[in-house]
């Protein structure tokens, strides 16, 4: 895995490089490809608010200063570690100005995970940073909260700190693909073989899928929590007026695509990893099952994998328990009904039900 570490700190070897150095050491040992950019040696303004980057520019910041040399990284990154000494309950000004030049990128194309590294005086200072990396930073980016590490008085450069961020470094599993690669292969229909790295790729997305619906299942949150931790979970935006009754489960997530006025009832089940697409205004019932792999028939090669896409139009409605099996298209305005099983593309504005599924009507307008 790529992970850049901005340090927001201006001395050298402060307690904020203690611990960046610490968490190297256990990335580093892991595998894991770790670039250290020291923004306080740079030169980098403020954002300017010219919007230049999102017009003429198409993501290219007019300011021609060190903080060009950031981009490349950032586009390339798949974690982002944030580590900043507290200044006046906020991080310091030089990774502000950092931050907000992300903007010009909108959103990396790889970065999918975060984590926030914090080293000040006192125990009571932390609010801030912490705030607006939670409800400005990684909210607005979609990412994956990994941790936040804080340190303060006798615990900077401690043992105890060193041991807890060497283990965190070491903990992080290590994609043998980037997720980019990964879904190119899977949207291909090639077959996966069992054990090569696009099936290790697969575990480790389960693994970040698990943390996220276990959160999501396991206690109340309000529409738009469910909505950024769907944002999370799939690593894009999601429609708007996104809706859902969980609980919900799927072993991926990131080959999730949902549209605008989606709503899922509670206990839907998506095998997204061949790809799924859910139209705008689509509505799935109780325990719908979308299922975008098959197991290869050879006995001696069941291990293996064979990904198809599931695409479902516009203002579908799939009835409670139905499934749906790989390689499946379902037009626009088309019905399933309860129970069935749908194996086979299901025409526009038609209704289909049974085991296969097979027509049983017509939708009239």
């Amino acid at each position: 895995m790529n992970i850049l570490v901005l340090n927001g700190s201006p001395r050298k070897h402060g307690n904020t490089a203690f611990m960046i150095d610490a968490f190297l050491d256990g990335a580093k040992q892991q595998g894991h490809h770790v670039d250290v950019i020291s923004v306080c040696e740079k030169n980098i303004n403020g954002c300017l608010a010219c919007e230049y980057c999102h017009t003429k520019g198409n993501g290219a910041c007019i300011q021609q200063d060190d903080m060009q040399e950031i981009y490349p990284l950032l586009q390339e990154a798949e974690m982002v570690v944030l580590a900043s000494p507290v200044y006046y309950h906020g991080f310091s000004g030089q990774l502000q100005c950092a931050i907000n030049r992300i903007y010009a990128l909108d959103k990396p194309k790889k970065l999918r995970k975060a984590a926030l590294f914090l080293s000040s005086g006192s125990d009571s200072v932390y609010d801030g940073a912490i705030y607006a990396y939670e409800n400005s930073f990684i909210q607005y980016l979609g990412l994956e909260n990994m941790g936040i590490f804080k340190a303060y008085d006798l615990q900077n450069q401690s043992e105890a700190l060193r041991k807890e961020l060497f283990a965190f470094g070491s903990s992080l599993e290590n994609m043998p693909l980037s997720l980019e690669e990964f879904l190119a292969v899977m949207d291909s229909g090639k077959e996966v073989v069992a054990g090569s790295d696009v099936h290790q790729c697969m575990h480790v997305l389960a693994q970040e899928a698990l943390k996220i619906t276990a959160k999501l299942n396991n206690a109340y949150h309000t529409p738009e929590e469910i909505t950024e931790l769907f944002c999370k979970l799939t690593g894009k935006n999601v429609g708007e007026n996104f809706a859902v009754f969980p609980p919900f489960y799927t072993d991926c997530g990131k080959n999730l695509t949902i549209g605008k006025n989606v709503f899922f009832n509670s206990g839907c089940r998506m095998q997204d990893q061949g790809g799924i697409t859910i139209g705008d205004g689509t509505l799935l019932g109780h325990n719908v099952v979308l299922a975008t792999l098959n197991h290869d028939k050879n006995p001696e090669k069941r291990g293996n994998m064979h990904p198809a896409a599931i695409h479902i139009g516009k203002n579908v409605w799939i009835g409670a328990n139905a499934t749906v099996l790989p390689g499946v298209t379902i037009g626009d305005g088309a019905i399933v009904a309860a129970g069935a099983v749908v194996s086979k593309d299901v025409a526009a504005n038609t209704i289909v039900g049974g085991v296969p599924a097979k027509i049983i009507g017509n939708v009239e307008k």
